[in-house]
Formats: C-alpha cells, sequence, structure tokens
C-alpha cells in the first residue's frame, strides 16, 4: 500500500465542483456568510460546536482553517452555489491517517438551504476525492444522535451504520452518544 503524505495531498487545496456547488478554500472575506449560518442555533443544534456569537467567531475559525491550508494540514471546503456565489456551509476532512488509509469528514449547510440535496450532493464530491486523491480504504463521519439530516446525507452516500459511541463527547452541558457511518473503497467503487 502506498502512504501519501498529507502534505502532498493538502498542500494545494484544490477546488471541487459539482452541478449547483464550487467547493473552494475558505477566506476571512467569508466571514459575512459564514456568520449568517453558523449563529443560527438551528443549525449549531445537533451538532458538536457552539453557535457563533459574534463576527468575531466566524472570523477566527476562517482565519484558523487559513492556518490549516498555509501549514498543509487536513482542512474543509467552502460551499459555494454557484448560481449566486454565496458561501452556505462547509465540508471537509476532521482527520486522516494515512498510514491506515482512513479518515473522518464533517460538513456543516445553512439551513436555508436545507432539504435540497445541497449537502449529499457536496460529501459525494469530498468522498470521491477521498477514495480517488487520498486513496482511502476507509472513511467515516459521525453525528449526535437526534442529527437525522446528517444521518440522510451519509446514507445517501452508501455510507453504513456501523454502532453508536455512547456518551462519547461533552457538549453544550452534556454528553452526547455519536452514531458512527462508514464507507470502504470496494463499496465506493461498486
Amino acid at each position: 500500500m502506498e502512504i501519501l503524505k498529507i502534505a502532498d495531498v493538502f498542500g494545494d487545496l484544490p477546488e471541487l465542483e459539482t452541478p449547483r456547488l464550487l467547493l473552494r478554500k475558505l477566506k476571512p472575506e467569508d466571514a459575512s456568510d459564514m456568520f449568517e449560518y453558523a449563529s443560527d442555533p438551528e443549525v449549531a443544534r445537533d451538532v458538536t460546536w457552539e453557535a457563533h456569537r459574534t463576527m468575531e467567531d466566524s472570523l477566527g475559525f476562517l482565519n484558523y482553517v487559513v492556518q490549516k491550508y498555509a501549514r498543509k494540514e487536513t482542512s474543509e471546503w467552502g460551499l459555494v452555489l454557484k448560481e449566486s456565489g454565496k458561501l452556505v456551509g462547509t465540508c471537509g476532512f476532521v482527520w486522516w491517517r494515512p498510514e491506515h488509509a482512513k479518515a473522518e469528514f464533517g460538513y456543516a449547510l445553512s439551513r436555508k438551504y436545507w432539504g435540497r440535496g445541497l449537502m449529499t450532493e457536496a460529501a459525494a464530491a469530498v468522498i470521491a476525492f477521498a477514495f480517488g486523491k487520498m486513496k482511502l480504504h476507509r472513511l467515516e463521519a459521525r453525528c449526535i444522535t437526534t442529527n437525522a439530516g446528517s444521518e440522510k446525507v451519509m446514507l445517501k452516500n452508501g455510507m453504513k451504520y456501523e454502532g453508536l459511541l455512547r456518551d462519547v463527547v461533552y457538549e453544550k452541558g452534556g454528553f452526547k452518544s455519536l452514531k458512527v457511518y462508514s464507507i470502504l473503497a470496494p463499496e465506493f467503487r461498486a
């Protein structure tokens, strides 16, 4: 098995394109669009991060991601609507273990665009990137048990439910259980 270097793949994060979205590097100028959805309590309700309280929260996150790009680390794409150029979410990698050919990805989407298949479309592009460019054998994703929308995205992209990690994270004042989904390279290719 060829073991890739993270910097070789993420050194210059390529743009990905779907029928309705451009997946591109995030930039500080995205702060206003990001704050619009990341400050929504409904968007932040069933995820492990807190809703952004100020524009500085969004700018801080964007600067963190820009630094990850500069360090050539695994990172996320901004999801931009082709029709308007508006940033409506993110999708990308939480971690990657090249020596085990596995990674985890995650995503967030503005509530204004829920139920339109946009995240399923974006996730499909990221999954194809994972099994193509990253040469993964296994890709996984997790969601809080109450996040039915996230589960649907995983299922629609061929991921299989593996089990429940009981009370595995302490978030927002309580322990949360996470559902684990995965897809293997042979399943993706089939």
